[in-house]
């Protein structure tokens, strides 16, 4: 933080000095208290650095009597009505656990002892400097209040189209983009570095737009093309290439925190959210307006013309890492908006109203109010969630090609997993017939359909009618209807989460009734109850009481049908009530009824009878669910999505939220826009017969992506000049507030937002002004003067080299062992992960699964974002934070990289196939085998000494280290994928 300070001098004499004066006092202070202030304290509190700034730490300058007098954020550190309660003395001698100084150690107690013994002096100092006090004036002061200063700011003002400037060398800055770099070098007297070679620049561009390597050929051919339009029609080749969108899709994802799965413990999987992403690379792909890809993904379902692509967009905000059993529910729902809010604020705006949700920003200028306001536009969403449903079906034509190829692979599939379970089932009933020949006799092929009466949780959740209000007295019977007495329905289990089950409806009060129903034809004889509950159940038959339970259980307790519960079945009708009664409130409860038949599945899925082994029980069971899945797909009206849902046209109010406790609401407020651009409450329209949406969503994507907001535009060409030169314009590009960077182009900035909205809001047409600029064609050959007035690189005077990024990295070597797959879309795929990572899972075998090598070989945009379970070459070269929207990723340099590319299975996997094909191209020509291994890794002809180095190495390693003319050849393979020109982008 840049300050501005004076040295005050005051006037001595006060009365508040006459200690001070005392001379034997002072010469005590001088000669032994002094040094230890000294000694342990100005470091913080005391004067100036060597660059003339205030060394003053919490406030409290510990220089003069005055600076003790006044303290710092924790009070006075002096007492002068009692010199024992003295905050200085309190923080030496470690009475306090939250705040000891120095915090490097406790003081000898004979230092504690001389600072008591001065304080009880009254604390005297020496005349010369008992008064002096550097008083900090903070430039912060007043920026979080909405006043003209604050609406001043460069991020709060209207965008300035500037005309380009007029520079030193017009012949280097026909384009507008580079007038406006060139006139900030000539302002600092810096020059513009020369253009880098053919080679190194069409490798940047190729990663840059479509994050994979250029082939040699394309080299050649861009190196060979000399007409005036070889670069632009190299920017227009990859523009349109498929990739482009891959590779932007994942700037994008790191925006927007994408992850498919909800994190904590269980960290269950998101479904369909893979169908997000694709959404994001279509659209990158087709170049759809920003504007309409923003509302999308704000308001998509409520949009006039919305399509499925709309709908799926607005997974965007159901990506937040998510607790499917929070302590507290009420608090975790407001958790979920705030990460809302934060998303689409920092991600979309550069604005970090997050900030506001406790108490007004401490650094911009946003109130409280303005936060909650933001709330309100996303309060009438449904819970992620709720009654198990996370999933929308989407009417589409624009999917039914999708939809058509998923329908013929799913009856291939169909027909092999019902082929498979039938041979299991008769496997195992052999065995069975061979083990215990009379249950073999009892086997019958009735089916889960007709077998459960009503099911529970554990197969599929029924949904019960319920109320926690006391209800009128037949509530038990046959006659009584609950969904007349308009009671509520929810999905089971009811009350809070078990270890292993996710409980679906809540429930506070301590009574709870229940009403389901099912029918027969035919009366069983044989009834079993599965009932899972906490504390007292009663549970009635057709009005007849059939059986009690108290205390609780720790799982399904299964239990024979007592002869009451028999008795009272009857055919057509049948109806279930149950009483629950706990004291807390609000515990677990399910139950569910079956028929007690042993089928052919028993045979195989019951672990007593011995029948099948653990694998094909475990296989069995996910034959059985996926082919509930395929008939879910082929029934439903359209394509499975993620997406945001809304239950009624009017949302429950919002409230100020005290300290952010949802336990704790303060004024109501509206759905609204920040005081520091007039606070205008949304125009929300009124809801149209049938609606099931609020409508504020879009009232906010519209205000979002009105060319006058200045934050969107601006925003976004941040981000794509952040891309493509390795930092953005403003370098914070998540926050353009007071406590961010002020762009270094302020001028340039804001005329490619104005260009960006001129263009329609296209984001190719921003990638051809950029790309096309001399400023990204520059070297990044340093030179010294200019290195040392400007080293940071803050103006652009060169180009800055960047590292492969860690995806880049891993579809990088794939692409040069000829192994990637280019295959779009579609479900995430597996990739091998090692064992060591699977045994960190808190859930059994960390719910990863395994794709065929071809599948698990496609692009990294496609593998799984686990939260739990990241694969290790991601996260050892800085993948983004999955639980959070990550603006940047920063480059580390950490050992665990070096011994990742020399140790890891899939470098050492990769390695093998790269000299497999090396001997496969170039057989029995050791030469041509690492001349073709330079070709293939790094895009170029090796030299005659690479290839001399190259050859010494292997040979060595044959010689010297006794390695196979194959392992050899692996080795050196290793030691190509590790070169730093593999590695960073010139």
């Amino acid at each position: 933080m840049m300050q501005r300070w004076v040295i005050g001098l005051g006037l001595f004499g006060s009365a508040a000095l006459s200690h001070a004066a005392d001379s034997e006092g002072v010469e005590f202070f001088r000669k032994e208290v002094k040094p230890i202030l000294e000694e342990n304290c100005f470091k913080c509190h005391g004067g100036l650095d060597e660059k003339g700034h205030p060394k003053v730490r919490s406030g409290l300058q510990l220089i003069s009597r005055k600076g003790l007098m006044k303290g710092g954020s924790h009070g006075p550190a002096f007492n002068e009505a009692d010199h024992t309660k003295s905050m200085l003395l309190e923080v030496i001698s470690y009475q306090n656990e939250d705040l000891q100084m120095p915090p490097r150690g406790k003081l000898a107690d004979d230092q504690i002892a001389k600072i008591t013994k001065w304080l009880e002096m009254g604390a005297p100092w020496t005349p010369e400097d008992a008064d002096v006090l550097v008083e900090v004036h903070d430039p912060m002061a007043g920026v979080t209040e909405v006043n003209e200063k604050t609406k001043s700011h460069w991020s709060y003002k209207a965008m300035e189209r500037h005309e380009p400037p007029k520079v030193s060398d017009p012949a280097w800055a026909e384009n507008p983009v580079d007038a406006f770099i060139l006139a900030k070098l000539d302002e600092k007297g810096l020059k513009p570095a020369g253009e880098a070679s053919r080679a190194a620049l069409l490798r940047r561009l190729s990663y840059d737009l479509t994050g994979l390597p250029p082939s040699l050929d394309e080299i050649r051919a861009f190196e060979a093309d000399t007409s005036p339009d070889a670069w632009s029609k190299q920017v227009d080749r990859l523009l349109a290439s498929p990739s482009y969108g891959e590779k932007w899709a994942r700037h994008w994802l790191d925006v927007v925190r994408y992850a498919e799965s909800n994190g904590f413990e269980r960290d269950n999987d998101k479904p369909f959210v893979w169908r997000y992403r694709d959404y994001v690379i279509r659209s990158f792909n087709q170049d759809k307006p920003y504007n309409r890809f923003v509302a999308e993904q704000i308001a998509g379902d409520e949009l006039p013309e919305k399509t499925a692509d709309s709908q799926i967009a607005t997974g965007m905000l159901r990506l937040m890492a998510w607790d499917d059993d929070p302590a507290d529910r009420k608090q975790h729902f407001f958790d979920v908006m705030d990460d809302n809010v934060r998303t689409v604020t920092e991600g979309f705006l550069a604005m970090t109203a997050g900030c506001a949700r406790c108490h007004d920003h401490k650094g911009d200028p946003i109130p409280q109010s303005d936060y909650y306001k933001f709330v309100s536009f996303f309060r009438g969403t449904e819970p992620m969630g709720r009654g198990g449903k996370q999933t929308e079906y989407v009417p589409t034509n624009e999917h039914a090609e999708e939809r058509a190829k998923t329908l013929a692979k799913n009856a291939e599939e169909e027909v092999r997993i019902r082929e498979w379970l039938k041979n299991a089932e008769a496997n195992a009933l052999d065995n069975l017939r061979r083990t215990k020949p009379e249950l073999a006799q009892k086997v019958n092929n009735v089916g889960n359909a007709n077998r459960w009466l009503v099911t529970d949780a554990r197969s599929k959740p029924t949904t019960w009618f319920y109320t926690t209000g006391a209800p009128a007295e037949d509530w038990f019977t046959v006659g009584f209807r609950a969904e007349l007495a308009r009671w509520q329905q929810g999905d089971a289990p009811f009350g809070t989460a078990v270890p292993g089950l996710q409980a679906r409806t809540p429930w506070t009060s301590q009574d709870i009734w229940l009403q389901t129903s099912f029918g027969l034809d035919v009366i069983p004889t044989n009834v079993v109850l599965h009932l899972a509950h906490d504390e007292d159940v009663e549970i009635y038959l057709n009005g007849q009481p059939v059986l009690n339970r108290e205390k609780y259980t720790v799982e399904y307790e299964r239990i024979p049908a007592p002869k009451a519960f028999l008795a009272a079945l009857q055919t057509g009708r049948n109806v279930i009530s149950v009483h629950v009664k706990q004291h807390e409130g609000g515990q677990f409860f399910d139950l569910g009824v079956e028929v007690d038949a042993l089928t052919p599945a028993d045979v195989v899925l019951r672990t007593d009878l011995r029948a099948a082994s653990r694998r094909d029980r475990e296989t069995y069971r996910r034959g059985v669910t996926r082919l509930d899945e395929i008939s879910q797909y082929k029934a439903s009206p359209g394509v499975e999505v993620m997406a945001i849902t809304e239950g009624s046209p009017t949302p429950p109010p919002t409230h100020i939220l005290l300290r952010g406790s949802a336990h704790a609401e303060g004024d109501e407020v509206k759905p609204g826009f920040p005081a520091i651009w007039g606070g205008a409450d949304a125009a929300i329209p009124e809801p149209v017969a049938d609606a099931k949406t609020s409508g504020r969503r879009l009232a906010l994507a519209k205000w979002m992506t009105s060319p006058d907001n200045p934050r969107t535009s601006r925003v976004m060409v941040n981000r794509i000049w952040q891309h493509h030169f390795g930092r953005g314009l403003s370098p914070t590009p998540n926050d353009f507030g007071y406590l961010g960077m002020a762009p270094t182009h302020p001028e340039l900035l804001d005329w490619l937002a104005t260009e960006f909205i001129a263009k329609g809001w296209s984001v190719k047409a921003m990638h051809r002004l950029i790309l096309n600029s001399k400023a990204y064609r520059m070297s990044i050959a340093s030179e010294p003067k200019a290195a040392a007035a400007d080293p940071g690189n803050d103006f652009f005077w060169r180009f800055n080299p960047r590292r492969l990024t860690a995806e880049e990295l891993r579809d990088s070597i794939l692409a040069s062992t000829g192994e990637l797959n280019l295959e779009m879309g579609g479900p995430s795929v597996y990739v091998p992960m090692p064992e060591e990572v699977l045994a960190t899972s808190s859930t059994k075998g960390g719910k990863w699964g395994k794709s065929p090598p071809d599948q698990a070989n496609r692009r990294s945009i496609y593998v799984k974002v686990k939260r739990s379970l990241l694969h290790p070459l991601f996260t050892d070269f800085d993948l983004a934070d999955t639980d959070t929207t990550c603006p940047v990723r920063f480059t580390t340099t950490v050992p665990t990289q070096a011994l990742a590319m020399m140790n890891s299975e899939f470098i050492h996997d990769e390695a093998t196939t790269l000299a497999s094909r090396l001997k496969r191209e170039a057989p029995d020509n050791l030469q041509l085998q690492v001349r073709r291994a330079f070709q293939l890794v790094l895009s170029r002809e090796p030299d005659e000494s690479e290839i001399a180095l190259s050859l010494a190495f292997i040979n060595r390693l044959k010689t010297e280290s006794n390695l196979s003319p194959e392992l050899a050849l692996q080795r050196f393979c290793v030691g190509v994928f590790s070169f730093n020109e593999f590695f960073y982008l010139d």
